[in-house]
């Protein structure tokens, strides 16, 4: 068995599916079967867990999405601040946001929802002047807000 560091988690260690190859000038290197497949079955775990997340693996999460601590702080509606706090285990996310975390991650891998995009349009509601005027008009279908 190996204890697998490299991906910044401290307890996940692999059966099989590695091997140590001889490379010309480094030595002994470590090589992995498919190391992306690797990572989205470690990602998929996490977001399946009933517990908590640590602050590492939401980094991992993070990071296998491919996004800033500013662009994940943007889904989530926390400042980037926030998200570098959790990730150093110095403060805790709500249980929203954590569920809000896992469910953008599965968007990601499964690509069968659109709730990233759902949350980037209440930010940019969020960010809306509150004082704007709220126009309604009565139609034939009922109460809509005006164009």
């Amino acid at each position: 068995m190996l204890k697998y560091d490299d991906c910044g988690l401290r307890n996940i260690w692999l059966a099989n599916g590695y091997r140590y190859e001889e490379i010309e000038g480094h030595g002994k290197c470590l090589e992995i079967d498919n190391i992306d497949g690797l990572h989205h079955s470690i990602a998929r775990h996490l977001v399946n867990y009933r517990k908590r997340l640590s602050g590492a693996e939401i980094r991992f999460l993070r990071v296998e999405m491919g996004m800033s601590q500013k662009r994940l702080a943007d889904c989530l509606g926390v400042d980037e601040q926030t998200i570098s706090l959790w990730e150093r285990s110095k403060r805790r996310p709500t249980v929203a946001a954590e569920r809000m975390l896992r469910l953008i991650y599965l968007e990601h891998a499964d690509g069968k929802t659109k709730v990233a995009e759902l949350i980037a349009r209440w930010n940019d509601i969020d960010r809306m002047e509150e004082e704007a005027k709220q126009v309604f008009q009565e139609t034939a279908e009922g109460w809509r807000m005006a164009a």
